[in-house]
């Protein structure tokens, strides 16, 4: 739980996917105007079994990652129907507008799903994955998916290999001295990080917990002590880390949970391979801090529109714990009886000082912990204790 808490997975646990090493990143590849890696996406697209076809689905927000999906699914398949189905929470950022004019682009139908609150859902969402994280509230699309067809196609992965995280590769680089050695970027990596731990992380847990941050730091360091590129240890880390235990696990969870076919063109072996040998200066513009240079040139070449911010299907946090989150957390987190209390995993004061925080500074680090600290309460309750079910709604 040390670890769930401080960097939202386990890295001790197996990974359903090989890691990779600083030997991936060997610029033996060049691909300036993305005609191979399209070529390669699209051979992806053509690996589909011949009795999934006519039954696809894309997960669709206005992003470059979901649209390159959609419109080369649709350059390999002219004439197959495609649904596409986009997230919206409540009076969160709402992407579909910008998604449905993509749809029509590409001939595809298109759905909207109104995503719930994720405070009165945690008990379905903690389900899914059966583990403490809440952030399979995207279950959703694949429930809307199963429908309308047999496969689900989504983006997963393209962030980490045609570098996305344009948000922590310029915030990285800001912090970055020359001499620094693997132990202090390993720090500054986490500072990219910061809204999955807080700066008294120490003090959040109980004594049944032994933390340590230079254990944490540990976990990074194959990572950092190489001679790669700065921003490439950056893919690395991302890579090994919440792609293999998070990001995957949590997509993998769904569409078992669903029975329904996860189709994922950015994780083919072939464009992996190809992708993560390309040069930095094809992933990221440090000048201009845009990411993903060869997707960009596809998706221009392709006449694709999309927006530059990245969002996705995210909730709006805030106004979630406003109008549920606050009531249903200070219901199981202010109670000393609560599991994580009474197994002294939780230290229950750091949590009362941290609703305080949150109420009266509006501190994101700390809403997030303490979201992070409910789902494990919840997990408690229906793994362990099993006084709570899945369908109970909160």
């Amino acid at each position: 739980m040390r670890n769930f808490l401080t960097i939202r997975y386990n890295p001790l646990e197996k990974t359903i996917s090989k890691p990779i090493t600083q030997k991936n990143f060997l610029n033996n590849t060049s691909d300036p105007n993305g005609h191979q890696t399209e070529k390669l996406l699209t051979n992806a697209f053509l690996k589909i079994p011949v009795a999934k076809k006519g039954s696809f689905v894309v997960s669709l927000s206005s992003g470059i990652d979901s649209t390159l999906c959609l419109a080369l699914l649709r350059k390999a398949f002219p004439k197959e129907k495609i649904v596409a189905i986009c997230g919206v929470f409540g009076e969160g950022h709402d992407e579909s507008k910008i998604a449905r004019e993509i749809a029509t682009k590409f001939d595809a139908d298109f759905k909207v799903i109104y995503m719930d609150s994720i405070f009165t859902n945690m008990p379905e969402i903690i389900s899914i994955s059966r583990k403490p994280r809440w952030n399979t509230y995207q279950h959703v699309i694949a429930r809307e998916a199963k429908k309308h067809g047999n496969i689900l196609i989504t983006g997963d992965g393209a962030d980490e290999i045609f570098g996305g995280y344009t948000f922590r590769y310029n915030k990285f680089l800001n912090l970055l001295q020359p001499k620094d050695n693997w132990r202090i970027k390993a720090i500054n990596y986490l500072e990219c990080h910061n809204r999955d731990w807080v700066p008294d992380q120490e003090y959040l847990f109980g004594s049944a917990i032994k933390f340590d941050w230079n254990e944490i730091y540990g976990y990074f360091r194959s990572y950092f002590s190489n001679r790669l590129d700065p921003l490439e240890q950056v893919i690395l880390a991302d890579y090994n880390g919440k792609l293999l235990y998070d990001f995957l696990p949590t997509s993998l969870s769904i569409f078992e949970h669903y029975k329904i076919d996860g189709f994922q063109p950015f994780r083919d072996k072939k464009v992996i391979d190809f992708a993560l040998h390309l040069p930095i200066i094809q992933k990221y513009d440090r000048v201009n801090q845009k990411g993903k240079i060869v997707l960009r040139k596809i998706a221009k070449r392709l006449g694709i529109e999309h927006i530059d911010e990245k969002k996705g299907f995210s909730p709006s946090l805030w106004l979630d714990w406003k109008d549920h989150g606050k009531k249903i957390c200070q219901t199981y987190l202010m109670e000393k009886n609560s599991q994580i209390f009474k197994r002294k995993i939780i230290n229950y004061n750091w949590v009362l000082r941290s609703f305080e925080r949150v109420e009266n500074d509006g501190d994101v680090r700390y809403l997030n912990r303490l979201i992070s600290i409910f789902a494990l309460e919840i997990w408690h309750r229906i793994f362990v204790t099993k006084e709570m079910n899945a369908t109970m709604r909160l």
